[in-house]
């Protein structure tokens, strides 16, 4: 009965100081998560005879899932993760690239560690926009070397080169030599007017 009545108390803590950090705009949420995380891993909210899917809307406000991932964000990241948050939006994805730019509550910018603080934001939102494209941009380029008809072709070229690489390193006549001079010659025009055609 003591126990019941502890356990009680004690989720009815952990509720009203979730709900009050939710209520704080989202400076509170790292805090909102730890509430969170909690009271799922006490198994205190069993106490209202609700299962953790009933649980999160009910009295967190937000889905099961929407509830595990910023309780897992928390988890993976840290407290820093929502700071940044407040100042831009930022993805897992994003955070993961730019971890070795952050040290304790900075972030490398451009070679300077940059407070993550609200008077900072206009530039911590420049790096993190600027980190988004250069992400995008890789994907776009993982996608066109990932497709079956660029991945060929460059299987071919790469053999095309290799072969004439070796020819190159063999004793060759001087037929021989005028004759690869005059193919390197013509696949380098080739490809130069491939390249502008693409340019174009």
């Amino acid at each position: 009965m003591d126990q019941n009545i502890s356990e009680s108390v004690e989720l009815g803590a952990w509720l009203g100081r979730g709900q009050a950090f939710g209520m704080v705009a989202n400076q509170c949420s790292a805090a909102h998560a730890e509430c969170l995380r909690n009271v799922r891993e006490s198994g205190s909210y069993k106490l209202l005879g609700l299962t953790w899917e009933e649980f999160c809307p009910n009295y967190a406000g937000l889905t099961r899932p929407r509830v595990d991932v910023l309780i897992q964000n928390l988890e993976e990241f840290g407290a820093t993760y929502f700071r940044l948050s407040e100042i831009v939006r930022i993805s897992p994805e994003t955070y993961r690239r730019m971890v070795p730019k952050i040290e304790g509550e900075q972030i490398d910018i451009g070679g300077e560690m940059v407070s993550i603080v609200p008077e900072n934001a206009v530039r911590i939102r420049l790096a993190v926009h600027r980190m988004r494209a250069e992400l995008q941009q890789a994907k776009e380029q993982a996608e066109v070397l990932a497709s079956p008809g660029i991945t060929s072709l460059q299987s071919r070229l790469d053999s095309c080169f290799e072969e004439t690489s070796r020819m190159a390193g063999r004793i060759l006549s001087r037929l021989e030599v005028t004759a690869l001079r005059g193919l390197v010659i013509y696949s380098t025009h080739h490809l130069k007017e491939i390249s502008e055609k693409i340019r174009d």
